[in-house]
C-alpha cells in the first residue's frame, strides 16, 4: 500500500510542476519523509499524509488508500456586518464543517439517496451582475426563481428551510460557536461538497428565529452561484468594493424572493398597486408574514421593491413594525456543537446498515472513541 501512496503522491505533485521542496514548505512534512515515501519506503505518519493530501488539495482518506480523489481548496463566505472581524480561529471551525458536508455527499451516495442539487452541478456559478445599480438586485430575483422552478414550487411557503437545503441541495446545516463576533453567519464550499454555519451567539437570531431562514437563505445564494475559486471571501457592505457590493446584494434579493416569492404574493393580493395609505400598507405586511414567515423588514421591503406597497412608506414601515400573525413555521436547526440533523440520521442509517463500522459512525459524528452511539444509549 505504501508504494501505492507514495505512487499517488508523486504523479499529482508532478503533474501540478511541484518539486519535493515545494511539497515539504506547503504541507510542513520534512523533506526525507517525502523521498522516502515516493519511494515506497515506511516512515511517514497518518497525520503527516493528511498534511500532503492538504497540500496536494486530495482528499485525505482516499489517499490512505492510494487513490487519487480531488478535495478542492474552499471557499468561505462570510454573511456581512458593517465592519468585518473576522478571527483566524474560526478556520477551524469552517474547515470541520465542510467536512461534514464531504460526509453527507458520502453517505448519499452510499444509501443511494437522490443525487442534490450541489453534487448534481445543477446550479452554475456566476459574478453577480452589476453593470446597472438595480442589476444585482434582479440578478438574485432571477436566480431564487431559478431555484424555486427548480423545487418545483413557484408560489407556497417552503417549510423547514434546514430540512430543505439539507436533503435538496447537499449543504450541511450547523450551529457553532465563533470567535469572530460580529459573522452571524458563513458559507463554505470546495468543489460539490459545501456547509453553513450559523453563529451560537447570535443575539439577534435568539430574539427572532425566523431570521434563521433569511441567513439560510441568504448563504444558500452565496455557495450555490458566486464563484468559489478558494480561500477566504469577506463580503462587506461597503462601496468601495463594488464587486463584493454586487454579491451580497444579490444574496439578499435571493433570500427576499425565495422566502417571499412574487408569483406568491401576486396569488394573494392580485397585481402590484403600490397602496399607499399606511394601514392598508400594514395588513399587506402582516399577511404576507403569516403566510410566508418571515421577519417584519423582509416582508416591507420585498413587498416595496415588487411595488405591493409604495416605496414611500418603506422607511415608515420599517420603524412601524408588525406583529407575526399565526404559528411561525420551524426551522429545525442542530444544537450548538452537534452535527448536521441529516448527516446524523444518514449515520444512524448506515451504521444500521452495516455500511459504516462503529469507529467510522463516532469519528463523522465527533464522539469519542470510548462513548456508546446515541442510539445505543438507550441500551446501556
Amino acid at each position: 500500500m505504501i508504494e501505492r501512496i507514495g505512487d499517488t503522491v508523486r504523479t499529482v505533485r508532478e503533474r501540478e510542476n511541484c518539486s519535493l521542496e515545494d511539497l515539504a514548505r506547503r504541507s510542513g512534512v520534512p523533506l526525507p519523509v517525502l523521498t522516502a515515501l515516493e519511494q515506497g519506503q515506511p516512515g511517514v505518519t497518518t497525520t503527516q499524509l493528511d498534511d500532503v493530501a492538504g497540500a496536494l488539495s486530495l482528499d485525505p482518506a482516499a489517499l490512505l488508500n492510494g487513490r487519487e480523489i480531488p478535495r478542492p481548496v474552499p471557499s468561505v463566505f462570510l454573511r456581512h456586518a458593517p465592519m468585518q472581524d473576522f478571527d483566524d480561529r474560526d478556520a477551524a471551525v469552517l474547515d470541520e464543517a465542510l467536512e461534514q458536508g464531504h460526509s453527507l455527499a458520502r453517505l448519499r451516495s452510499l444509501l443511494d439517496e437522490p443525487v442534490s442539487a450541489l453534487q448534481a452541478g445543477t446550479f452554475t456559478q456566476r459574478e453577480a451582475a452589476a453593470d446597472r445599480p438595480k442589476a444585482p438586485a434582479q440578478d438574485g430575483h432571477r436566480l431564487a426563481q431559478e431555484v424555486r422552478r427548480w423545487l418545483g414550487n413557484a408560489a407556497e411557503p417552503l417549510g423547514d428551510a434546514r430540512a430543505l437545503i439539507e436533503a435538496r441541495f447537499g449543504v450541511a446545516v450547523l450551529v457553532r460557536t465563533l470567535a469572530s463576533s460580529r459573522v452571524t453567519a458563513a458559507g463554505v464550499r470546495a468543489g460539490t461538497e459545501a456547509a453553513i454555519v450559523l453563529s451560537a451567539r447570535d443575539a439577534q437570531r435568539a430574539s427572532n428565529p425566523l431570521l434563521a431562514r433569511v441567513y439560510l437563505a441568504h448563504e444558500l445564494c452565496h455557495v450555490l452561484f458566486d464563484p468559489s475559486p478558494g480561500g477566504l471571501h469577506i463580503v462587506v457592505d461597503v462601496f468601495t468594493d463594488r464587486k463584493k457590493l454586487a454579491a451580497e446584494q444579490r444574496a439578499r434579493a435571493f433570500a427576499a424572493e425565495l422566502l417571499l416569492p412574487q408569483e406568491g404574493l401576486t396569488r394573494m393580493f392580485g397585481e402590484p398597486r403600490a397602496v399607499d395609505r399606511p394601514s392598508a400598507a400594514l395588513d399587506l405586511v402582516t399577511q404576507a408574514r403569516g403566510q410566508f414567515g418571515t421577519p417584519h423588514e423582509i416582508a416591507a421591503n420585498q413587498l416595496c421593491n415588487l411595488r405591493f406597497i409604495d416605496l414611500s412608506l418603506r422607511e415608515w414601515l420599517e420603524a412601524e413594525g408588525t406583529t407575526f400573525a399565526g404559528a411561525p413555521p420551524e426551522t429545525t436547526l442542530p444544537e450548538g456543537g452537534a452535527p448536521s440533523r441529516l448527516l446524523a440520521d444518514h449515520v444512524e442509517q448506515a451504521h444500521g446498515e452495516g455500511i459504516l463500522t462503529d469507529g467510522e459512525a463516532k469519528v463523522i459524528l465527533g464522539i469519542d472513541r470510548l462513548a456508546p452511539l446515541p442510539w445505543d444509549e438507550g441500551e446501556l
